[in-house]
């Protein structure tokens, strides 16, 4: 049982001081040691397994603290590659990236059809192996892929309910592990772009926020709540479906889901262009249209807008009373093209028991999901080689 905990710290310790790399560098050891508290011999020998394993370089100096100035340290991104996939309701994106997650090589979309499971399958596959085609060659190779998806997703992976494709329990991780022989990390669009943006918004001391939450409207609406520095995801996984939270007994239309005034029914990309057809004198078909609208002072366009900002305030104020979380960030087509809004969402946002601390528009946008899911497939990729007891690749 010792021999087993030693290994699980020594483990421990070596995603810990890559993770700090991927995220801070370039970094010097004796900062790596200084946040992680590991002493300077431990510190040393497992950046050296990093480096043997390729997967870590030493750069240039850094700034001298009294003695020799610091050789920094920086990943290797190169040695490998990450896949995304975005599964939308209307289509789905596909990137190839490096190691980092971020730098984009290649990137495919089609849109989705006929929303049978086996015919979008077919496409997505032959989407993922047009980019793996362009995959240029590396130490590593494809290293794994991440899936996310704006549907219901348990705590296995699999795929519970997409309302609007019809979807229910569906093995997509599984498939695409058989087919493509790699790891597959699947999860829920809202968890995916939270992981994301948790790396960009900073609270106190330059630190990620600890209690965070990420809503995403599109076609659906899904949020990603953080607590603690973790995903907050309930006990079957399904803590985010906030889309499906009703906000309105007196709705008479059922919503997908099969229930009647969900948030998605008022405040997703399509709920927002047909309640606008239903009061502009001439139909729009996107949500570009209704922002030229706006901008050019509509006054039926911007009371489309203020029906949206209103059933979007309660929303918003419904997660904040929930969560409790110190800031909230969205992701929202209509807001990003529109940011000036901003403060009318939180003039209507009533809170007589609580405040927020922030609220602002995601700097990922509609890239978040994919981008999370690009970036924790290679994460899963560097804790599994940390998990192994070496590095040497």
């Amino acid at each position: 049982m010792k021999i087993t905990q030693t290994k699980d710290i020594r483990a421990a310790n070596r995603w810990e001081i890559m993770r700090l790399v991927l995220g801070r560098w370039p970094i010097s050891r004796a900062d790596i040691g200084r946040r992680t508290g590991l002493n300077k011999a431990t510190v040393s020998t497992i950046v050296k397994e990093w480096l043997d394993a390729g997967l870590l370089r030493e750069t240039e100096l850094g700034p001298s603290e009294g003695g020799r100035k610091p050789i920094l340290l920086k990943p290797r991104a190169e040695t490998g590659c990450a896949l995304a996939l975005d599964l939308d309701i209307r289509r789905v994106g596909a990137i190839l990236t490096d190691l980092s997650g971020e730098k984009v090589l290649a990137r495919e979309q089609f849109a989705i059809g006929e929303p049978d499971f086996p015919q979008v399958y077919g496409q997505l596959c032959q989407a993922v192996d047009r980019l793996l085609h362009r995959m240029p060659q590396s130490r590593y190779g494809l290293v794994g892929m991440g899936v996310a998806v704006h549907g219901v997703v348990d705590l296995s992976g699999l795929i519970r309910f997409i309302p609007r494709l019809g979807w229910r329990n569906v093995d997509l991780r599984s498939l695409l592990e058989e087919r493509y022989q790699v790891p597959v990390y699947l999860d829920n669009d809202g968890n995916l772009a939270a992981l994301a943006q948790q790396e960009l918004m900073e609270g106190g001391e330059g630190q990620p926020y600890q209690s965070l939450a990420v809503v995403n409207i599109g076609e659906s609406i899904s949020a990603g709540l953080i607590t603690q520095g973790e995903v907050l995801r309930g006990f079957h996984g399904f803590a985010n479906a906030i889309g499906h939270h009703t906000i309105n007994f007196d709705e008479p239309v059922r919503c997908s889901c099969g229930k009647f005034g969900c948030w998605e029914q008022y405040c997703s990309d399509s709920a927002v262009i047909a309640y606008a057809n239903s009061v502009l004198p001439r139909p729009i078909a996107t949500l570009e249209e209704l922002v030229e609208l706006i901008r050019h002072q509509d006054p039926v366009a911007k009371q489309v807008m203020d029906r949206f900002l209103t059933y979007l305030a309660v929303g918003l104020t419904n997660i904040i009373f929930i969560f409790d979380c110190q800031a909230v960030a969205v992701s929202s087509e209509l807001l990003s093209a529109l940011p000036y809004y901003l403060p009318e969402i939180l003039g209507k946002m009533v809170l007589p028991i609580t405040h927020m601390e922030k609220v602002e528009l995601s700097r990922l946008g509609k890239s978040g999901a994919i981008l999370g899911a690009a970036h924790q497939a290679a994460c899963q990729f560097f804790q599994d080689l940390a998990n192994q007891g070496e590095t040497t690749g």
